[in-house]
């Protein structure tokens, strides 16, 4: 009983937090592949709804071939108690044990035949990894095949609950809306002396810009397609930071919103610029 408590007041607080559209039963059902061919998470999922019960089985990266790790069943959410969830479930979560951590995922429709998955992960191997959220998004491969079975629920650790509310709220935090230099901005000002500025997002305590470079790591390409990093720059407390930019080249920005509990929300996509001298 009390596991169950646990498991509604995690997804409620997701439900509550979290903005998704509406979907029926229908739309979750089915077979789905992750977008990322190279992923080293999640690769696959099987969901199968029916009226009385829905039940979700997830396969893991693993070689040669990719680890099964069984059925579990899904509690589905709709917006209110007033709502018909077979019509109007905006969410679904299932807890998972494949015997090396405990697998929470809150999967939502993330637009026509695709979901966004939200994973956190808590290792119980005794390997010292980390535990972590990652968030997919998965792709309809083709129609449900089968009726749902039963399946058998994970168990949560009690005191994780603390990590995966926090993130789950750093998740509803939206990508800023970048305001200046306008993505496309040329300019042959010198000394190069840049000022990122975008809009406030409710519930941030902090923000994190990051700027890339072309040609910096290696010529032809930014610094990020060849897996570096140039530049990270957390804890900025106001809506706009400044920088010199290193030369006459191209560059970009991008920035997201902190939880005060140290997630990270929704990225922005890269605004670029470019210096002629």
């Amino acid at each position: 009983m009390r596991r169950t408590h646990l498991i509604a007041a995690i997804s409620l607080l997701a439900l509550l937090l979290c903005s998704s559209a509406t979907a029926s039963l229908s739309q979750f059902s089915g077979g789905w592949k992750n977008t990322d061919p190279n992923t080293s998470g999640i690769t696959r999922l099987e969901i199968s709804t029916s009226e009385s019960y829905i039940s979700v089985q997830a396969w893991g990266k693993c070689h040669p071939e990719d680890c099964d790790w069984g059925e579990a069943e899904a509690i589905s959410y709709a917006p209110s108690v007033e709502s018909d969830p077979a019509s109007e479930a905006e969410a679904l979560l299932a807890i998972f044990n494949p015997g090396f951590a405990e697998t929470t995922l809150v999967i939502q429709p993330a637009g026509n035949n695709r979901l966004k998955v939200l994973n956190f992960q808590h290792f119980t191997d005794g390997s010292g990894r980390s535990d972590y959220m990652a968030e997919y998004i998965f792709t309809k491969s083709r129609a449900t095949l089968k009726p749902p079975s039963t399946g058998v629920i994970g168990t949560i650790d009690p005191k994780k609950i603390g990590n995966i509310i926090g993130t789950v709220a750093a998740m509803t935090l939206p990508a800023p809306v970048q305001v200046s230099p306008v993505s496309g901005s040329v300019s042959d000002k010198y000394p190069r002396t840049t000022t990122l500025r975008w809009k406030p997002v409710e519930g941030a305590a902090s923000y994190t810009v990051e700027i890339d470079c072309y040609h910096c790591c290696q010529s032809g390409a930014w610094c990020t397609d060849v897996g570096d990093t140039w530049s990270v720059v957390p804890d900025i407390t106001d809506t706009s930071y400044t920088f010199d930019f290193v030369g006459a080249q191209p560059g970009r920005w991008r920035v997201w919103a902190v939880s005060s509990s140290g997630a990270e929300g929704t990225k922005s996509g890269w605004w670029e610029f470019k210096y002629t001298r």
